[in-house]
């Protein structure tokens, strides 16, 4: 019983009623699949062969000889798996994509901004027929930062969607604990605000983990050379969370300024959940920090603003990007909030491409807003939206939606003009980030909204 190259490397076959271990063996390229009827996980070769949650997963092993007791009952099986994967891949069924982001909590308005954006590129994409001949579907799961449990949701949407693709949004530690996981099922993934490096340079090969999002190897070079170049900062002090993103960026930022000669007036961390920084700044202010860069999400960036102004310490702020979502100016208060720096990759503000115009237009057409300020986390409306026409274009490419061939075509795409950037090209196979430290934007709060800063040349 042969399986064409797309079953074989994609297909998922649901059968719920009790959960059969399987084997495969391979024949030239392609694989068999039969029922061995043992419990346990099956190891053949040193090939192992999983379900994941009810679902069988057509994989490649090398080649191995069926024994007599595993043919008994082998037809019947075959029959039930090969109905279901002819099912699942059928000429007209749609496309899966998943997205596992924040959709409820505080950080909700950065999950919303990633959908919204994938959903406009989906739009688009279906109106001019699809990919292969199919429609494309956005598969959702509502996720916090807690990695674990995000390991577990993803093989959830898997199991339930057959998502080909999965886009992960703002919790970098999710995407490090998901990595074993993209890798075993051969699953590319697309990080849209996700910043940590190590996400897509993992070591892994090959390397499933693609980035459309600021990565802090280039957000730090960017922050410290707009802190000292632009803004004339010469002692800046730094303020990051306890987080494993916080550890990275301290890391980059002290590398970064040291390169640049500036002196550093001292590091201080925080929780995340943590309201009252006042020690931290009042050591920052005592040891005569003339700036501060911060690595921190929306309250608690929001927090160490509102400290500031209690202890009347005015210096300027340059930001990582956890600061760029409204809540940031609703928990600080306008007023302190005004002038924070915050690094940003878009800005619909300003002379638009075409593309842009397009995509502003559809926006306000789908979501019913009017003005550009009630965009909100316009990074991630853009971050959703070219990684969705990136990976349309690899699927197109590839001429099929198995994982492995949608990988190798998203590090060999032509030059394609994007929302952000024209990509030429996004990825290379040593490469797995689509943006770089030229590419980002600085923008800065006025009057409750973000509005684009001086963008000067920044001092290599």
């Amino acid at each position: 019983m042969v399986l064409s190259r797309e079953h074989a490397n994609g297909c998922h076959a649901t059968i719920r009623a009790y959960r059969p271990k399987i084997d495969t063996y391979r024949q030239s390229h392609y694989t068999c699949l039969y029922y061995s009827g043992r419990s346990g996980p099956l190891r053949r070769g040193g090939a192992a062969v999983e379900t994941t949650r009810g679902w069988i997963i057509c994989r490649r092993v090398p080649v191995l000889r069926l024994g007599s007791q595993v043919v008994r009952g082998i037809s019947y099986l075959c029959v039930l798996l090969l109905a279901a994967c002819q099912n699942s891949m059928a000429p007209g069924a749609p496309i899966a994509i998943g997205l596992m982001a924040p959709l409820s909590g505080p950080l909700a308005s950065t999950g919303e901004a990633i959908q919204r954006g994938m959903l406009l590129a989906i739009d688009e994409v279906n109106h001019a027929g699809g990919v292969l001949g199919r429609k494309l579907v956005l598969a959702t799961q509502d996720i916090q930062n807690e990695p674990q449990a995000g390991v577990v949701a993803l093989r959830k949407l898997v199991q339930e969607h057959g998502i080909v693709a999965v886009f992960g949004g703002t919790f970098s530690p999710v995407m490090l604990a998901q990595l074993d996981v993209i890798q075993e099922l051969d699953l590319p993934l697309i990080t849209t605000l996700g910043s940590m490096t190590g996400i897509t340079r993992n070591g892994r090969t090959p390397n499933y983990a693609f980035r459309v999002a600021m990565s802090d190897e280039y957000t730090d070079e960017f922050l410290a050379r707009y802190a000292l170049g632009v803004i004339g900062v010469r002692r800046p002090g730094i303020m990051a969370d306890t987080t494993a993103w916080g550890d990275s960026n301290v890391v980059g930022l002290r590398d970064w300024l040291g390169q640049l000669g500036s002196a550093i007036a001292g590091v201080e961390r925080f929780d995340q959940g943590e309201t009252n920084m006042s020690q931290q700044l009042e050591r920052l202010h005592t040891a005569g920090a003339d700036g501060l860069l911060l690595v921190a999400n929306a309250p608690e960036g929001a927090a160490i603003v509102r400290g500031m102004a209690t202890l009347g310490w005015q210096v300027p702020v340059v930001s990582h990007s956890g600061t760029g979502i409204r809540r940031f100016a609703e928990l600080a208060g306008v007023h302190n909030a005004e002038g924070v720096f915050t690094v940003q990759i878009y800005s619909f503000f300003g002379p638009l491409t075409p593309t842009g115009e397009a995509v502003l237009q559809a926006y306000h057409t789908r979501f019913g807003t009017r003005r550009i300020e009630e965009i909100s986390v316009p990074i991630a409306v853009a971050s959703g939206y070219d990684g969705v026409q990136l990976l349309t274009r690899a699927i197109r490419q590839a001429g099929t939606t198995a994982g492995s061939q949608v990988r190798a075509a998203l590090e060999n795409l032509p030059p394609f003009e994007g929302l952000i950037k024209r990509y030429a090209p996004a990825f290379t196979p040593e490469r797995h980030d689509a943006l770089l430290a030229d590419d980002y934007l600085m923008a800065r709060w006025h009057g409750g909204y973000l509005a684009l800063a001086p963008q000067r040349r920044l001092r290599k």
